[in-house]
């Protein structure tokens, strides 16, 4: 119960991290299409106005206007051709100057920000991140990020000065700070607290972060032996027996560097003596050329045999099968005892069929009519390593049965040729 409880706090985490990740996505995919489309609208705009813009140079050598005149006349005749909000992004257009999307983008993540602190914080502060010391900036926001929301603060409501901002990369630094003042600038809470859920998002990702408790964002260092225990390495060697690692590299090498020769040595001479058919070879001397000989469309790619047989369903095939073998008898339920549904043999090969073709059980429910809590049920109840093994044994023991599997013999050595297919190669 214990090994049973510690798997599943791991596999939660798992998911937990998993939803972190695609919201994130989610949430950066969002700001970039309202950008871009904020960039189109501005570049139609922008051309819209274009006429009025001509219209407004023209009362610079407009002689019904005097040199006398004040500006604030000009000024209110410019702004009844083209409205004072639309000189920037017109002008900005005559200018070249190209659309500031990353502004844009940063400005929304302020708009969405109800809705990711909502689905983000709770995901986040649940989490407990580790990194390497390289990654230091970036943990210590987390952790402070962490402890406001653990400890239930806003961080719009603490000061701004308190941010730790080492993370904040220089070419982000326009986007996150806001001028109140002529030479004072304040931090955007909302778009850093963003950016510490994208950074991290990134680097959990990379493998650069990650999660003690957890089975696919862990530590790298996990998966190897420990520190001490690789203190006598050459006993670690020995109990793997494998003569490869306990032998010197150079040695290997070596070892290698001539088995490789050989090898060139025998395709190249089969291919110079015409042995090989799939390579031709065409000129003499030093115009001497090869090519790859590709079949025709013609060529048949399986025996004619095949194509007088009728095609069946795989669902059709699944049932056959079972009827020969009583291949379902292999699938047990995984608590042996006191169970108190039977198995339901279509739930059991719509998942089969499912996993196998990778449609994936939510769409095979729709197909099949079959509901989806029964199916992730019945995947989880029948479908496992012990049960696999044992349904493909039967069917292996079966098909090595029958008198045709000898006729896929190659040179009196058995071949398997699971699919049907005899292609040469």
């Amino acid at each position: 119960m214990l090994c049973f409880s510690y798997h599943r706090f791991r596999q939660i985490n798992d998911n937990l991290i998993e939803a972190f990740i695609h919201l994130v996505g989610q949430y950066e995919k969002d700001a970039k299409l309202e950008a871009e489309d904020a960039r189109r609208r501005a570049m139609v705009e922008a051309s819209e106005h274009f006429q009025a813009a001509g219209h407004v140079l023209n009362l610079f050598v407009d002689p019904s206007i005097p040199g006398s005149a004040l500006f604030d006349v000009v000024k209110e005749k410019a702004f009844s051709m083209l409205e004072a909000e639309r000189f920037s992004l017109v002008s900005d257009y005559m200018c070249n100057i190209e659309f500031d999307k990353p502004a844009f983008e940063w400005s929304c993540y302020t708009r969405l920000s109800p809705a990711f602190k909502r689905n983000l914080r709770h995901l986040f502060s649940d989490l407990d991140f580790a990194g390497r010391v390289e990654d230091a900036p970036l943990l210590q926001a987390v952790a402070f990020l962490q402890g406001l929301l653990r400890e239930g603060k806003s961080p719009r409501q603490t000061k701004p000065s308190l941010f730790p901002i080492a993370v904040i990369p220089k070419s982000l630094q326009h986007y996150l700070f806001a001028r109140v003042k002529k030479k004072v600038k304040t931090l955007e809470v909302d778009r850093y607290e963003f950016l510490i859920y994208r950074l991290l998002r990134n680097a959990l990702e990379a493998g650069d972060v990650y999660v003690q408790d957890s089975t696919e964002f862990c530590r790298f260092e996990d998966d190897l032996i420990s520190d001490a225990r690789w203190q006598n390495k050459d006993a670690v060697l020995r109990e793997i027996n494998a003569p490869i690692l306990l032998a010197p590299i150079q040695e290997t090498l070596e070892t290698f560097r001539e088995a490789l020769g050989a090898k060139f040595k025998t395709v190249n001479q089969r291919i110079d003596n015409g042995g090989n058919k799939h390579i031709k070879v065409t000129g003499v001397n030093e115009k001497r050329r090869w090519t790859l000989v590709y079949p025709s469309d013609q060529e048949p790619v399986n025996s004619p045999f095949f194509s007088q047989l009728p095609g069946i369903g795989i669902a059709d095939l699944l049932w056959f099968v079972t009827g020969k073998l009583g291949l379902l008898r292999a699938f047990t339920h995984v608590l042996e005892r006191y169970v108190k549904h039977e198995s339901d043999p279509r739930e059991i090969l719509a998942c089969i069929v499912a996993m196998g073709t990778n449609m994936g059980l939510w769409k095979m429910a729709e197909v099949a009519s079959l509901s989806h809590p029964a199916l992730m049920t019945t995947a989880r109840n029948y479908l496992r390593l012990e049960t696999l093994h044992a349904a493909n044994d039967a069917i292996c023991n079966a098909i090595a049965a029958l008198p045709v599997f000898h006729q896929f013999d190659i040179q009196d050595e058995m071949h398997s040729s699971s699919d049907g297919q005899r292609i040469e190669t």
